[in-house]
């Protein structure tokens, strides 16, 4: 799991990345790579070309509302709610909620991303851990949202019950379990590795369909001339890591990467992607040993790079902040045996690459400073060299050698400032 220990990293501080790179670098790939790898043998297709929990989602350059991903209601004849394949992929996931599935947003920004995903992006942010029914206890294995689609289009499904389903062909039943829509939805007349107890539930018509905590978005991202910049409304809620392609001769024997393996690995693979946090506050409950620590030099490190980014709309806020701990609670939980001072200086250098750079963009007026500044030994001119010395000194771990670190990606920034008198984190 080494390979992957960036993208399991981030994905369980939070289920929503961003791949940004050139073309052919494999960004798209590496989500079927994740499917392939914890996808059990009851959701594996024949053929071993597309896993059960893999679903790639094409983005259209005419996508301008949100229909295309979540539907609409037609008032054509008895036609309904029309389920589109996000949703329908949506209520499979919840089938099978020790799986986790992986929607791959392909060439995301080939429409404006805040058109079409503004609904989910506000739903990302209604995460949180529900209470247990009768007490004021949470439920710290479950994360749930508000819904994304009404539960009334889903009992319209059963209201419906002398008509027939115009994407199925199928009659309607007078009261659907959430298995009996699943079934609905993909056609199924018999389905026998749903969980009884999960099969009988009636959350998507009483609750709606929220987003499940098992599901994954990854958005593949090319920035040239023929697609859209990301505001930073997208880019704050969102989980960025940038790849640059290995060294070409990594190409040989990767074809076994998207091969289904052993039911003992998948299991493990499975349990990796696992969310255990929502708040910063549940990170400090968890590790109260090191709360103190986080408490203390955790909120000063971001304070730093406030500094250095004061005056430009790129300062950080409470979202970064509480991010970056539940980032430091991931950490904690892996065991590595690190102290506290290593650990918070790998998640300060994650949250640097993945979501305080890719914020950054402006003109050499921006980030010019009145005075120059003294960062230990150096000798600032600019807020870009103020923050590459704020950036963590760490090496990049063996089979990461292309990756650029930090402090290199912070000195490419620089210097196409001083060629061009304009920077951006995006190449």
């Amino acid at each position: 799991m080494e390979k992957y220990l960036s993208y399991l990293t981030a994905i369980r501080t939070k289920p929503f990345l961003l791949l940004a790179g050139i073309s052919g670098t494999g960004k798209s790939r590496i989500v079927r790579e994740l499917a392939f790898k914890s996808c059990p043998k009851y959701l594996q297709d024949k053929d071993g070309t597309t896993p059960g929990n893999y679903c790639m989602i094409e983005v259209k350059p005419n996508w301008h509302d949100s229909t295309e991903l979540l539907g609409y209601y037609s008032r054509l004849g008895q036609a309904g709610y029309q389920f589109k394949k996000f949703v329908m992929f949506l209520v499979k996931a919840k089938m099978f909620p020790k799986v986790p599935f992986f929607v791959c947003l392909d060439e995301m920004n080939l429409a404006p991303v805040e058109h079409y995903f503004a609904e989910i992006l506000s739903i990302l942010e209604t995460r949180k851990h529900p209470k247990i029914t009768g007490t004021d206890e949470h439920d710290m294995k479950t994360i749930k949202t508000d819904p994304i689609v009404e539960a009334r289009y889903f009992r319209e499904l059963g209201q419906l019950s002398n008509s027939k389903n115009i994407q199925t062909g199928q009659a309607y039943s007078s009261s659907l379990s959430d298995r009996d829509i699943y079934m609905k939805l993909f056609g199924i007349d018999t389905e026998h590795d749903i969980e009884q107890e999960i099969g009988q539930r009636t959350d998507l018509t009483t609750e709606g369909l929220t987003l499940p905590d098992n599901v994954i978005i990854i958005g593949t991202v090319n920035m040239d001339d023929t697609t859209h910049q990301f505001s930073r409304k997208v880019i704050d809620r969102a989980m960025t890591i940038e790849m640059n392609g290995g060294k070409l001769s990594d190409m040989y024997g990767g074809s076994k990467d998207l091969e289904y393996i052993s039911d003992e690995e998948q299991e493990k693979w499975q349990q990796a992607f696992h969310q255990r946090y929502v708040t910063a506050d549940e990170v400090l409950k968890v590790h109260s040993e090191q709360a103190t620590d986080i408490m203390e030099k955790v909120p000063a490190r971001l304070e730093e790079i406030n500094k250095a980014l004061k005056g430009t709309p790129f300062e950080v806020s409470y979202r970064v902040l509480n991010e970056l701990t539940i980032m430091i609670g991931v950490m904690l939980d892996e065991q590595t045996g690190e102290d506290i001072d290593s650990i918070i200086n790998k998640a300060v250098y994650r949250i640097l690459l993945m979501k305080i750079l890719p914020r950054i963009e402006g003109d050499a007026d921006m980030f010019r400073l009145k005075e120059t500044v003294s960062v230990g030994e150096k000798t600032c001119h600019n807020r870009l060299e103020w923050l590459k010395e704020l950036a963590p000194l760490i090496e990049n771990a063996e089979g990461e050698e292309h990756q650029q670190t930090a402090r290199d990606k912070i000195q490419e920034m620089i210097e196409r400032l001083e060629n061009q008198e304009f920077t951006r984190f995006w190449p």
